[in-house]
């Protein structure tokens, strides 16, 4: 797995170290690209995939940064990039929003195109949230001045103004299917709360290590109810019944089971 800058020229390392790049500098968030999306991929490496798991999207990953001017970012399938976009505060600068990112490259290395209804879109959005607070909290340890639920915090300082600033939420009481908006940011919360449930109770390595391997099971056009199967299915195989029952009880919990 590597990761290549498309954004004009690379930044370099000079004798092993990185010139003390401002944040406004391409070269940081260069940096700041390679550097997460590395992790991410330790991260799901140390989960055991790659080993005595199945490999996960271990390929080149990449990244364009200062290129899209909205406040927004986006993976593209078709050319396994990520764009990170200069809207606000320049999402390149957020841990965690690169990570979301390349939690939907993740996805589509396991499932082709993955993310092509309603609900399958809104389970990506849920699992990139959810990823991206595991790898950075696996990474730098819990966060001391904003919850640990609370994601991406920094980019989300341009466009809120409650305190703290967060883009999104993991553990927010949105149940199924009466919340169900039809936007996939929104309905992800439901599904990111079942999986922040599960974490909680199982701690990171046994829930991240289910959540992912359930995934390999997992249609592009999945529903929220046939993908909660899988993951308890999984957690069972893994883990035996506690661990399925934890998971069963956190997807009845969100109304999905």
């Amino acid at each position: 797995m590597a990761v290549k800058s498309s954004t004009g020229k690379a930044a370099q390392a000079v004798n092993g170290a990185f010139p003390a790049y401002h944040r406004d500098a391409d070269g940081f968030e260069q940096v700041m690209g390679y550097y997460w999306v590395t992790t991410a991929q330790h991260y799901i490496q140390h989960l055991g995939f790659g080993s005595s798991l199945r490999p996960v999207n271990q390929r080149q990953i990449k990244l364009r940064i200062d290129q899209y001017g909205g406040d927004n970012s986006f993976f593209r399938d078709d050319k396994a990039n990520i764009t990170l976009g200069k809207g606000g505060v320049d999402d390149a600068e957020d841990a965690e929003v690169i990570v979301h990112e390349y939690g939907h490259s993740v996805q589509d290395g396991q499932v082709s195109g993955f993310g092509t209804t309603e609900e399958s879109g809104a389970i990506g959005e849920a699992f990139g949230d959810y990823l991206a607070v595991a790898v950075t909290s696996w990474a730098t340890g819990r966060p001391s001045k904003t919850p640990e639920a609370c994601v991406a915090d920094w980019d989300s300082t341009s466009y809120t103004s409650t305190t703290p600033h967060c883009l999104r939420r993991l553990d927010g009481t949105k149940h199924y299917p009466e919340d169900i908006v039809g936007e996939v940011h929104a309905d992800g919360e439901i599904w990111s709360r079942a999986l922040w449930d599960i974490r909680q109770q199982l701690g990171d390595t046994q829930a991240s290590t289910l959540i992912i391997e359930a995934q390999f099971a997992f249609t592009p056009d999945i529903s929220f109810h046939d993908a909660a199967q899988q993951t308890v299915a999984a957690a069972q195989r893994l883990y035996g019944a506690n661990a399925a029952q934890v998971a069963q009880s956190a997807f009845k919990a969100r109304g999905i089971l």
